[in-house]
């Protein structure tokens, strides 16, 4: 899969689950991103259920994306 970097993170109950980095149309949190992933654990195909909800809950709100872009720059509100 070229282009696409894989990420592993460990859930709360302790599952770890392996994805692909995914293209998104905003700024990437991978932080929120895999919270969002976790939500789609139980469906055959989360990484694309945990995109599409990133996409509709982060991508679509420019005030959340500001948030995260000033996060991932150590900068507070």
């Amino acid at each position: 899969m070229l282009g696409h970097s894989k990420e592993i993170f460990i859930n709360d109950q302790g599952l770890k689950i392996e994805y692909s980095k995914p293209s998104l149309s905003c700024f990437y949190d991978k932080e929120a991103y895999e919270g969002y992933l976790n939500t789609c654990l139980m469906l055959p195909n989360y990484e694309a259920c945990g995109q599409a909800k990133y996409e509709m809950h982060i991508c679509g709100d420019k005030d959340k994306v500001k948030q995260l872009e000033e996060k991932s720059k150590g900068i507070d509100n």
